[in-house]
Parts: C-alpha cells; sequence; structure tokens
C-alpha cells in the first residue's frame, strides 16, 4: 500500500520532465543562476536576488555589501573634502606628537590611513564600504558602488557625541540607490547608539552626517576596559533586492574610569596623557614651566621623556604641604616681592600635585620671568638665586592670577585627558 501512494507523486515528475524537454529546456535549466551555488567568498556579505527580477534579468544574481580593507586613496581624497564640508581644516604641525589631542579628531583621519586612528582623548575611525551586484559566477561585477564611513569623536566625559559621516565616493552609472543603518555599540558598562535609519546615501560628493551619544557608567574608584563595535546593513532600494546584508568592524578600545573628578569617562591610556600652557595666556607661569624643561639639569622636568606623575595622594591637605615645603618653609621662604611683580606669588615647577612636587627649598632655583614688547619668552628669564646646573626644582614670580589659572588648568587637564592617580603626563609649552 505505501508503495501504490508514491505512484501519483513519479508520474507528476515524469510529466514535468517530458514538458521541460518538450519546450527544448532541461530542469537544471529551469532553476536560477545562483540555485545551488555557494555565495561568493571574499566580497563581504552576498544574498541572492529574486528569481524573475529586474536585477536578475541584468545579469545580477548576487547582491554583495562589504565593509573594511585598506581605505583606497580615492576613498581618502573623499573623506578629506568631506570633512572640510562642516568647517576649514584646523590648523596643526606637520609633524603632532601622536599622544596630543588635535583640534578636531577628524584630523586623526585626515594625517592617517589607518582604520583606528587614535589620541589620548579622541579617536577616529575611517571604515571603506562596498555595494556589489555580481553575476551567477560570483565573479562578474555587473554594477558596484564603493564609499566611507566615518566616526570621530573626543572622549573624557561621561557622555561623548561620536560624529557619524557616510558618503559614496564612486558608483557605477546604474547602480541603484543605495541605503545605510548603522548601529553603535560598546563592551562594559558603556552604551551607545544608532545612526541614519535606512536612509538614502546622497550623489558623490554629498553625505549623510549625524550623531551618536556613548554613555560610561563605571562605578565609583573603579576603571574598566570597553571597546566600540559597529554594526551596518546595507541595501539597495531595487525591486527584488535582499534585505539585511551587514557586516561588523570594531573601534578603539578604551580606558573607562570613575577615579577623576566627579564623575566617570573614558581614555585612549596607550597615549600618554599631556597639559598644555599656552605662553599667551599663562604668561609667565608658562614661561617658569619652559623654562624648567630647558635649563634644570639634574630634574624631572615634565618632558615626555623624563614625565611628571600624579601624585596618588591627591588629597588637598597633602598637596598644600608639599606647596609650603618648597614656598615658605625655612631656610629660604619665597621673596614676594610685589615692586618685581604686582600681586607677586610663588609658582612652583615640578608641581605640588605630581609625585615629583614639594621638593625643599634649599633645592630650587628662583626666577623671575618678564615680557619684552609684550612677548613672552625663556630668553628674558633672570635668575635671582641658586645654580640651574644642580637645582632639583624652580621657584618663579607670577602673578596670583596667573599661578591660580596654570592651576586650573592642571586641574582641568587631568580631568579631560582621565589621569588617574600615580600616571605619568608631559607638559607641553606653547604660544
Amino acid at each position: 500500500m505505501k508503495r501504490a501512494r508514491r505512484l501519483p507523486a513519479a508520474i507528476a515528475a515524469l510529466a514535468l520532465t517530458a514538458a521541460l524537454l518538450t519546450l527544448g529546456a532541461s530542469p537544471a535549466a529551469a532553476a536560477p543562476p545562483s540555485a545551488g551555488r555557494a555565495a561568493p567568498q571574499g566580497h563581504g556579505i552576498c544574498a541572492a536576488t529574486a528569481p524573475g527580477s529586474a536585477l536578475r534579468r541584468q545579469g545580477a544574481a548576487w547582491f554583495c555589501f562589504k565593509t573594511g580593507g585598506p581605505a583606497t586613496a580615492r576613498d581618502l581624497a573623499a573623506m578629506h573634502r568631506l570633512a572640510g564640508a562642516h568647517g576649514p581644516a584646523t590648523a596643526r604641525v606637520a609633524a603632532r606628537d601622536p599622544d596630543v589631542d588635535p583640534a578636531d579628531p577628524l584630523d586623526l583621519c585626515r594625517e592617517g590611513i589607518k582604520e583606528v586612528n587614535t589620541a589620548r582623548s579622541t579617536y577616529c575611525v575611517q571604515r571603506p564600504i562596498g555595494y556589489e551586484l555580481r553575476g551567477a559566477d560570483g565573479k562578474t561585477v555587473i554594477e558596484h558602488a564603493e564609499g566611507v564611513v566615518i566616526t570621530s569623536a573626543r572622549v573624557g566625559k561621561t557622555e561623548w557625541e561620536e560624529e557619524v559621516r557616510a558618503a559614496i565616493t564612486q558608483k557605477t552609472e546604474k547602480m541603484p540607490k543605495m541605503t545605510l543603518n548603522l548601529r553603535a555599540d560598546c563592551t562594559g558598562p558603556c552604551t551607545g547608539g544608532t545612526a541614519f535609519g535606512g536612509q538614502v546615501l546622497p550623489a558623490v560628493g554629498r553625505e549623510l552626517f549625524t550623531k551618536i551619544t556613548y554613555r560610561t557608567t563605571v562605578a565609583k574608584d573603579s576603571e574598566t576596559r570597553s571597546q566600540l563595535l559597529y554594526h551596518a546593513t546595507g541595501t539597495i532600494l531595487a525591486p527584488g533586492t535582499p534585505r539585511n546584508t551587514m557586516d561588523d568592524w570594531q573601534g578603539p578600545w578604551l580606558r573607562c574610569d570613575n577615579k577623576v573628578g566627579n564623575g566617570p569617562g573614558c581614555a585612549d591610556d596607550t597615549h600618554m596623557a599631556n597639559v598644555t600652557f599656552h605662553k599667551s595666556q599663562y604668561r609667565a607661569a608658562a614661561v617658569s614651566y619652559e623654562w624648567a624643561q630647558k635649563n634644570l639639569k639634574s630634574a624631572v622636568t615634565g618632558t615626555k621623556m623624563n614625565p611628571l606623575h600624579r601624585d596618588p595622594n591627591s588629597e588637598e591637605s597633602w598637596t598644600k604641604t608639599k606647596r609650603r615645603r618648597t614656598c615658605e618653609n625655612l631656610p629660604y621662604p619665597f621673596p614676594r616681592d610685589p615692586l618685581l611683580v604686582p600681586e607677586d606669588s610663588c609658582d612652583e615647577f615640578p608641581f605640588a600635585r605630581s609625585s615629583e612636587g614639594g621638593k625643599p627649598n634649599n633645592l630650587c632655583v628662583d626666577i623671575l620671568p618678564k615680557a619684552v614688547g609684550g612677548v613672552w619668552d625663556v630668553a628674558n628669564v633672570r635668575v635671582m638665586r641658586g645654580d640651574p646646573d644642580t637645582a632639583a626644582c624652580v621657584r618663579s614670580h607670577v602673578t596670583e592670577q596667573d599661578n591660580e589659572a596654570a592651576g586650573n588648568e592642571l586641574a582641568q587637564a587631568t580631568r579631560s585627558a582621565r589621569i588617574i592617580n600615580g600616571e605619568p603626563y608631559f607638559v607641553i609649552v606653547d604660544n
């Protein structure tokens, strides 16, 4: 009985085969070109186009969406043009120290060809993307488009905004319109968000632009590691196009802590932290630090090769004790002189807040910075007491206002660069 029930199905199959032969087609020819074929390899994520669709009639059996690979010169040039659309490129030194944050995080991508580019408190990730229609053999490219996704941000606070740009840099004439959706996540106690929501990518020369807000929630007095993760979905707007073709990539690793200031924040601690003082802003204070770096022969001077360290004991009472040791105690209390400097004060270097600060004042050299023609320069510094060749510290005649402002800058930089107790940092003095 079981054998008899199978006969109608077998007869129907023979009849279908006979009909196909009568029409001059074989059973194999009746299947779609991509049927039974594995998706093309090495071209991202590929999915078959719908049988009978307009794309299939054009010979496109596969739609592939890919990300990654080195950014081409065309990608980088287009990215530079697009970044410029949001304001002029920031002025920057050609040989910028890789640990120093640029004024604009996008400069990291402008300067570099790596996919993930970082400094202490900034990052820029550039990821090539590609959309392709391929033939049944998986090798023939029917139509294609190439582009780039760029994400950049300045971190350091509990919340930070990531700027997200996406653009097509080149495409063939008949390539259908393309869409992009991006989701950004991060590992550890950190949250990200989404971008674009399936928006259509504009014509070559234009871009999509939006922002994603991240938030880190590290517990008080703790630190952890977080990595940014990206998930992109791409499709093309044509009948019969498969959806949900996607790819993933990784962003930078960040150290996130809740040990500095009044809340958590993140930094890339593979780069040494730095504190910058502008002579135009901090005047005699900034000149004092620069003079110390250039003239002290036997001291830790806060250069990158000879950095300072944040004192593990950050209690204000301990900092004041160290400052008194350098500026007020015997045998050489600092000789404030309002005739030399109005509202004169003692500015010490190394800083009292550093592990290297708080030296006994008999080990210091006293200096008097002066502005000549409105210009602050180390060439105009006068040594008042001590020997720079043997001194371990500097005490400088600085106005109370400039002294306090420089101290506030050190405190602010400690928070924004997430300099935790015991961590090294170097001092930069510029104009």
